[in-house]
């Protein structure tokens, strides 16, 4: 055949293109679909199995509840100073909770005007962290009071209750309490904690300041600029595949030169070695130091999950509290909605899902069961991704959820309107595809770039459930670009055989007799 290509080759060539979208289709499903159906949640013990898929979604204080806690600062400051302290504590907060991945949670000061002959604070910090009813966990997400620094560590004990003074160990007490830098008992951060039916019992003998041959360095946490996570590809034998990576100030840096410069001198198994991270009366971790560092970028190797150094990077990373603070109130908190706005919002939301199915269905025939199909795919994706990534629903998140839907759908029309047109200028259902296809692609994903801008700019500038409503804006608004441009014409592809052109002209027929 000359001047074209041969029916038979492009067939061929569409087919083997649709067979390959279809493999991604498939992957991406079962991808999405993994985290909704393997339990990995914290459902209590003793739940079915459909309350550990359930928990597999984590839901926010309006939807769940979660804990309360207050702290009050230690400081005999005016209030205006006060006020001052406490915003910078609450960035802080606010730093540690969003590293944890809380960042429905909500951080906020709280004044007190009036005297209720009770010794209530005048100022104080409330932090409220979604679907966590055990309080003792959620003082250790804030880190508890914090302050943080490195310290030498002297010994290492377990035992149930604080250890004895080492022996032979008085010289040297002696002649740090001349430095400022006696030294005493601390407990390790998880200390009294179950792992593998084990009891976490050790305790470390630390100093305070940090020995660098005649002479002593303090160094605290508001040195470390960053601190984050990651994988080692080359763990070291016997030792876990996770570490933590930090980076100082430049001022930072140069003290831990010098610290780590005595330190790597030193032999694995002296405890002179080690460099411990402490946070108020907790060591965080107590690395040994393998050699001079002098860049100030530092890692902490060794660790044994990536919750772990999530945890210690966390801490570290977030920086000092620039005031001490005392537990003033903590509890567990009800669902902030009652239980009626909360099931008459969900209700609300699927009947604009089914009401958006069966107008599809009504207007568009076989083209609008694809569109249906779409929409149920992408919303198993944005749950999958929601469950996936640990994020935090709330009822401005379903908001973002159903809009979503209406994106998912409204890309679909574009679809079907083009398609239309194609069948009318006469050419075949798979051409008509294909060409709608090339011709919408650009425009569906220059309308979903700018909302998925817009979501951006709400993540980065927004809080709480800002961020919430964020998230799965554009979890959404991906997986809905995805839908409709591959999902959507994979299934259309599929079932071109099935269209029927003359519908299409007879309509236009009839547009143009009618004129």
């Amino acid at each position: 055949m000359e001047g074209g290509v041969c029916p038979s080759l492009s067939g061929k060539v569409r087919m083997r293109a649709n067979q390959k979208r279809l493999i991604v289709t498939v992957v991406v499903f079962v991808a999405a679909l993994l985290p909704l159906l393997i339990p990995h949640g914290s459902a209590p013990a003793g739940s079915s199995f459909i309350d550990k898929l359930a928990a597999n979604i984590k839901l926010g204080l309006d939807i769940k509840g979660g804990a309360l806690l207050e702290y009050q600062m230690l400081t005999d400051v005016s209030d205006q100073e006060m006020n001052a302290l406490a915003d910078r504590v609450i960035e802080v907060l606010r730093a540690r909770l969003d590293a944890a991945g809380f960042t429905e949670a909500t951080v906020e000061k709280v004044t007190t005007g009036i005297s209720f002959g009770e010794d209530i604070p005048p100022v104080r910090v409330r932090v409220q962290i979604p679907g966590i009813t055990d309080v003792s966990r959620a003082e250790s997400l804030v880190g508890k009071t914090g302050r943080l620094y490195f310290a030498d560590v002297l010994a290492i004990e377990t035992s149930v209750s604080t250890p004895s003074i080492p022996a032979g160990m008085s010289l040297e007490i002696s002649r740090r309490k001349l430095q400022g830098a006696e030294p005493y008992w601390v407990k390790e951060l998880h200390y009294g904690e179950y792992v593998g039916g084990v009891q976490n019992n050790t305790w470390y003998f630390i100093s305070p300041k940090v020995s660098i041959g005649s002479s002593y360095a303090e160094l605290d946490g508001s040195v470390v600029t960053d601190a984050k996570p990651l994988v080692n590809n080359q763990p070291r034998p016997g030792q876990g595949r996770f570490m933590v990576s930090l980076k100082f100030s430049s001022e930072g840096a140069k003290t831990f030169r010098d610290i780590t410069s005595v330190k790597s001198t030193y032999a694995d198994t002296d405890m002179k070695k080690r460099l411990a991270i402490v946070l108020d009366d907790r060591v965080i971790i107590a690395p040994l130091v393998q050699s001079q560092i002098s860049d100030g970028n530092a890692v902490i190797e060794g660790l044994n999950s990536i919750e772990e150094a999530k945890e210690v990077s966390i801490l570290v990373g977030s920086g000092n509290l620039p005031v001490d603070l005392a537990s003033f109130n903590k509890r567990v908190l009800s669902p902030t909605l009652g239980r009626d706005i909360i099931n008459s919002s969900l209700w609300a939301g699927v009947a604009g899902i089914v009401i958006i199915m069966i107008y599809m269905v009504v207007f568009y025939k076989k083209m609008g069961i694809v569109a249906d199909i779409a929409l149920l795919y992408n919303a198993v994706l944005l749950f999958g991704m929601i469950s996936l990534t640990g994020s935090i629903l709330t009822l401005p998140g379903i908001a973002g959820i159903v809009l979503t839907i209406g994106m998912t759908v409204d890309g679909n029309v574009l679809i079907f309107e083009r398609i239309k047109e194609e069948l009318r200028l006469g050419k075949t259902p798979e051409n008509s595809i294909d060409s709608a296809f090339s011709k919408v692609v650009w425009t569906i994903f220059d309308a979903n770039l700018t909302t998925i801008l817009a979501g951006l700019v709400l993540f980065y500038f927004g809080t709480g459930t800002v961020k919430g409503f964020a998230v799965t804006l554009i979890i959404g608004v991906v997986g809905a670009m995805f839908t409709n441009i591959v999902v959507s014409r994979t299934v259309l592809t599929g079932m071109a055989g099935s269209l029927k052109p003359h519908r299409y002209v007879e309509v236009e027929t009839e547009g143009r007799d009618a004129r």
